[in-house]
């Protein structure tokens, strides 16, 4: 009774928040690999590309191979019956593959052209060489052919065009890797130089990835507080309801501890820790389900393309673990205490 609302509240914490945090360390992951450039360079303003300038001179940049890149759209017609709009990057196929690794699962990025694009693997139609009518950014409409396919992922995987297929969108984003033998300072020196100038900002692929890395938002985090405060409410109610009860109804062998030898402090500190020892089985067995549920996690994720860390909440785990002993310590404590007040010998010879 005391370690069955332990189990189920530590089994909850640590799949809810250890499942968000897996699947955060999942897309972190994602995001490392998808960028592996050195420098990230975005307009100094959001929603604005950037200057045509800075994107001339970061080109001239002796050592630097840079891939530029354009927001945009593509939207297909899913079983004649819904448009799905996904976004897309316009890059250049021949640089993009130097400034990251992704998760290709069929074709070759190298085979994309102004005739064809990448998908990923939540498309209805993944057949490399296949034809998928789309409309671009601009509302044209085009029958591209799919030069590769992506793993699917946590769903950060997007989809890849050439700039013709942009839609006119403007560049808003530079990704740089210094090229093999190259002076990285005199890289780095020249790409400030070139943004302090044009107002655009530079950043290491570190920074970047800290600035616009994935993670909880606010409501995800509200709603795991309420469920976690709820779950800690539930079995706050059912330790202190049992342990009340279990330990008042054992004067009798309280007594006989005292007739025995053992003192008032001794008795109280063997019933404190037989409730913590109840609490720590329930979070020991609540922890292996735990387990296995992140397991689980974590094996779906490897199924859909993506190798990650599973993340356990220990901090978390250790807050709601301590809690539940100490609510459970001084549950078993105060009825004992009291009951101890009435002489061993008197307690000892009551019927039960």
């Amino acid at each position: 009774a005391v370690a069955a609302p332990v189990l189920i509240t530590v089994a909850l914490a640590a799949t809810l928040t250890g499942t968000v945090a897996t699947l955060e360390e999942a897309r972190a992951a994602e995001a490392r690999t998808a960028t592996t450039a050195d420098y990230v360079v975005t307009p100094g303003q959001e929603g604005r590309p950037l200057a045509p300038a800075f994107v001339e001179r970061a080109r001239a940049v002796e050592g630097a191979v840079v891939s530029v890149s354009r927001s945009t759209a593509v939207t297909v017609l899913e079983e004649d019956t819904a448009l799905v709009t996904s976004e897309a990057r316009a890059v250049d196929p021949a640089r993009l593959a130097a400034v990251s690794e992704l998760p290709v699962t069929a074709g070759r990025l190298s085979d994309l052209d102004d005739g064809a694009i990448v998908v990923n693997e939540e498309w209805l139609t993944t057949r490399v060489g296949d034809r998928v009518t789309v409309w671009l950014g601009d509302g044209r409409k085009a029958s591209l052919r799919i030069a590769a396919v992506l793993a699917t992922g946590t769903g950060d995987n997007g989809v890849y065009v050439t700039r013709r297929n942009a839609g006119g969108a403007g560049v808003d984003r530079i990704d740089v890797k210094v090229a093999e033998g190259a002076d990285r300072q005199a890289v780095a020196a020249a790409l400030h130089s070139a943004g302090a100038a044009t107002g655009t900002r530079v950043t290491t692929r570190a920074e970047w990835l800290a600035a616009n890395g994935p993670g909880p938002n606010d409501p995800t985090r509200t709603g795991l507080r309420m469920i976690l405060g709820i779950a800690l409410l539930c079995t706050a109610t059912a330790l202190a309801n049992t342990l009340v009860m279990a330990t008042s109804d054992r004067g009798r062998d309280l007594a006989v501890l005292r007739l025995a030898g053992a003192t008032v402090p001794q008795v109280l500190r063997l019933v404190a820790a037989e409730a913590v020892v109840a609490v720590g089985v329930g979070a020991v067995l609540g922890g292996l389900v735990a387990a296995v549920n992140l397991l689980v996690v974590w094996g779906a994720l490897v199924l859909l393309g993506v190798t990650s860390a599973v993340v356990v909440p220990w901090g978390t785990l250790g807050l709601v673990v301590a809690a539940a002993a100490l609510l459970a310590a001084v549950a078993a404590v105060l009825p004992a205490s009291f009951a101890l007040r009435t002489r061993p010998v008197e307690l000892a010879g009551a019927r039960e």
